[in-house]
């Protein structure tokens, strides 16, 4: 019973503590707020006494709160734009290039022509055929040797004169070269009794058609070895390629005359169109045929000597038997 009483004591106690606190002071969101001091009452005789000044409420720092910091990796992805750089530059006016001297092409293949000399009456004296190329070996300015080809254009691009003489005749076959100068072949023919051959051939020939020559004179190449001399009134045919050495009074200058398919023929005395009986250079005598001969002389003098050798070391063995 006095333990209850006590107790009871101790609450009453507790509860009357408790409500002088909370008449002072009040709590709000766990946050102690001074309860305000209201000001005195005007006293009844009419007189307001000086406001009594109201403190500050003390100020309240917020505690600092510390964020996690997270940290983002940030990936700049840089892009590089390049400018062109514009550069300015005065071009010096070009001076016109000096007008090239023209060199002449290549030389094409030849082609098969004829070519005629009329005589007095209309007859024809000479009549040739052929397809020729001249190759002319040269020193140019440099003093380098060089070769150019040089063809000679068939009747439709040429034209031929030429003289019916008793004893001599000549052709000569003129042309247009690339440079619009004249060049020409020259075929002389002789008669000596009851033939007649080819005495000598030459050619003229501008120097534009060599490029880089040194001279600026025509070049004169001859050939002066008689060729094929043939029976009057038939002709000479050679289907095969001939070559002619040429040579010039020129330094360092020589030509060969190439020509196929040739069929010619001198002091002619009608007027046809046709060749005479026909020579043909495949009946000449070969060089093959010399050289064959002579190498089976030789091989038959070597037998018959071996054969005397032996023959006679065997009469001396017998001889040395009978003794």
């Amino acid at each position: 019973m006095k333990f209850s009483v006590v107790l009871f004591s101790v609450c009453l106690l507790v509860i009357s503590v408790s409500g002088n606190s909370a008449e002072k002071t009040g709590a709000v969101g766990g946050t102690v707020i001074d309860k305000p001091e209201y000001p005195p009452e005007p006293e009844k005789n009419g007189t307001t006494p000086a406001p009594t000044p109201t403190p500050a409420p003390p100020t309240t720092t917020p505690p600092i709160t510390t964020l996690p910091t997270t940290t983002e990796a940030t990936t700049t992805t840089e892009k590089t734009t390049t400018t062109p750089a514009t550069t300015t530059s005065t071009v010096a006016p070009v001076p016109p290039a000096p007008t090239p001297t023209p060199t002449p092409g290549p030389a094409p293949a030849p082609t098969t022509g004829t070519w005629v000399v009329n005589g007095a009456n209309h007859t024809t004296c000479i009549m040739i055929k052929m397809a020729a190329q001249l190759n002319v070996t040269y020193l140019n300015k440099e003093n380098k040797t060089m070769h150019q080809l040089i063809t000679l254009p068939n009747n439709t691009m040429s034209n031929a004169t030429g003289d019916c003489g008793a004893n001599k005749q000549f052709i000569k076959i003129s042309w247009n070269s690339s440079m619009a100068l004249n060049d020409s072949l020259t075929l002389h023919f002789n008669k000596n009794g009851t033939k007649y051959s080819l005495h000598h051939i030459e050619a003229s020939l501008a120097p534009q058609d060599l490029p880089s020559y040194q001279f600026n004179t025509t070049l004169m190449i001859v050939n002066t070895t008689s060729e094929y001399p043939i029976p009057l009134s038939n002709s000479y045919r050679c289907t095969k390629a001939v070559k002619l050495n040429l040579n010039s009074n020129v330094p360092n200058t020589t030509a060969v005359f190439e020509v196929s398919d040739l069929q010619f023929q001198a002091f002619r005395s009608d007027n046809s169109t046709a060749f005479g009986f026909a020579e043909d250079c495949a009946f000449e005598t070969q060089d093959v045929v010399p050289i064959a001969v002579g190498c089976a002389l030789i091989a038959l003098v070597i037998i018959v000597l071996v054969a005397y050798l032996v023959g006679r070391r065997r009469s001396q063995a017998r001889g040395y038997r009978s003794m």
